[in-house]
C-alpha cells in the first residue's frame, strides 16, 4: 500500500510541475485545437489547484500557474497574435515542398 501511495504522490507531483507549460506547447500551429487544449488545461488546472491546495510540495501553486498560462494561450488565440508567425511558417513549409 505504501508503494501505491508513493507512486500516486510522485505522479501528482510530476504532473503538477509539467502542467503549466502544456497549454503553451500543445498544438502550436493549430488555432482551434490550441484554444481547446488551453481551455481544457485551464479547467483541469483549476480543479486540481483547488483539490490539492493543501498538498505538500506546492502542487496547488503549480496548477494555479497552469491556469495563468492557459489564460495567456486563450488570449493569444482569440486576438490572433500568433497568426502572422503561423502564416509565415506555412509559407516557408510550402516553398520547401
Amino acid at each position: 500500500m505504501t508503494v501505491i501511495s508513493l507512486a500516486l504522490a510522485l505522479a501528482i507531483i510530476v504532473t503538477s510541475y509539467v502542467w503549466p507549460i502544456v497549454p503553451l506547447i500543445v498544438y502550436p500551429m493549430r488555432r482551434r485545437r490550441g484554444l481547446l487544449a488551453a481551455l481544457y488545461c485551464g479547467a483541469l488546472g483549476l480543479v486540481c489547484a483547488v483539490e490539492f491546495r493543501d498538498f505538500h510540495y506546492m502542487v496547488g501553486d503549480f496548477f494555479k500557474a497552469s491556469v495563468f498560462t492557459a489564460v495567456t494561450r486563450v488570449v493569444v488565440e482569440i486576438t490572433g497574435v500568433a497568426e502572422p508567425a503561423r502564416r509565415s511558417r506555412e509559407a516557408a513549409r510550402r516553398s520547401q515542398s
